[in-house]
């Protein structure tokens, strides 16, 4: 495409070239005709950008999502990540202490992420503890966070002493991107839709916003039958994304096949692992990145896939902290069936 210079000299010569006079930068003609360049050019450009809304592979923004929807599909919105934060004090009181919903709990970091709780809980007199349900203040992956991290009251009743997730919070997803929506809709035009085409019904499965993995086994409650299973980010696929995925692929389905939708069986994997750590790496430190490589190597495993030892040591290589790692005798590669996925179990990581 030509830029704005061009299109002016261009124009100059023409100019020049019909009308046999040198030109004058200086004239009112000049002036005129640097305008029109502006607007040629700006009227290229939107030509260019409007050809590339005309395919999948050069579309971005509402326009992917146009074909999306030509496809069955939706992009992904950003999820909140949710958990529990547990509110302690010492010693037991002969009173109740109300937990409001709002409440907030930040981590210890220089930039806090903030939570929620999502209802009103009580510790009733006697007690010293109570959990609550709590959601992330915002969307978004950045957000799910570790065991022991939302640990900083923010605004909580005076009488609680301190505060601490004993669960990881997990689920916050991040928008789909447009790369993200591209290769979805692309793999319908590589997988057409065939009566019982897993890749077909996995990707619908995958439109539904709370499902990350989804996975296909045909013929399990006999001919013409689809049994798809699915999974949150980090757990369970809730009711309602279950349910949307069923409403969703039932509208889409081929004449005479029965799809069923069902929740994917956790098949929780332990880590038990030492590691060396590189020089300048605080213990703490070591242990959390490499947690969280062995939950984000886990999270990468297909529904039915298998799991790799080689895979689990490189994703820990790649924290950049360790400089070797030795795997307890008991771990082992695995595998699993088709209706389970590899969730996230105990994890046991001694440094050196």
């Amino acid at each position: 495409m030509e830029n704005y210079s061009d299109i002016y000299e261009r124009m100059k010569k023409k100019y020049e070239q019909v009308s046999g006079s040198e030109f004058d930068e200086a004239s009112d003609i000049a002036i005129r005709m640097k305008v029109l360049a502006g607007e040629i050019y700006n009227a290229q450009v939107n030509a260019d950008w409007l050809k590339r809304q005309m395919f999948v592979t050069t579309a971005s923004g509402e326009y992917l999502d146009y074909f999306a929807s030509q496809r069955g599909l939706e992009r992904k919105q950003a999820t909140k990540a949710q958990g529990e934060l547990t509110f302690f004090i010492s010693a037991p009181k002969d009173h109740d202490i109300v937990i409001p919903i709002g409440s907030v709990v930040a981590t210890n970091d220089s930039e806090p992420l903030r939570y929620r709780t999502t209802e009103t809980e009580v510790i009733r007199a006697g007690n010293t503890l109570v959990s609550v349900y709590a959601e992330a203040e915002k969307p978004g992956k950045n957000w799910n966070i570790e065991i022991g991290y939302a640990v900083v009251a923010v605004s909580v009743p005076s009488e609680i002493e301190y505060v601490r997730n004993r669960e990881a919070f997990v689920g916050g997803t991040d928008a789909e991107s447009d790369n993200e929506l591209r290769e979805r809709i692309k793999s319908t035009f590589v997988s057409p839709s065939n009566g019982t085409n897993a890749a077909y019904y996995e990707s619908l499965a995958l439109s539904v916003e709370g499902i990350s993995k989804a996975g296909v086994v045909p013929k399990l409650r006999g001919i013409g039958t689809v049994n798809v299973y699915v999974y949150g980010d980090g757990k369970d696929a809730s009711s309602t994304a279950i349910a949307n995925a069923q409403s969703l692929i039932s509208k889409n389905r081929e004449l005479n096949v029965d799809v069923k939708v069902y929740s994917a069986q956790v098949y929780k994997y332990n880590l038990d692992i030492t590691v060396k750590a590189k020089s300048g790496f605080q213990s703490s430190v070591v242990k959390q990145k490499c947690g969280q490589a062995f939950t984000d190597y886990i999270n990468s495993l297909p529904i039915g896939g298998k799991l790799y030892l080689s895979g689990i040591g490189k994703y820990i290589m790649d924290t950049g902290c360790v400089e070797n790692y030795e795997f307890n005798t008991s771990m082992s590669n695995d595998e699993i069936s088709g209706t389970q996925c590899f969730g996230v179990g105990s994890m046991d990581i001694e440094v050196v």
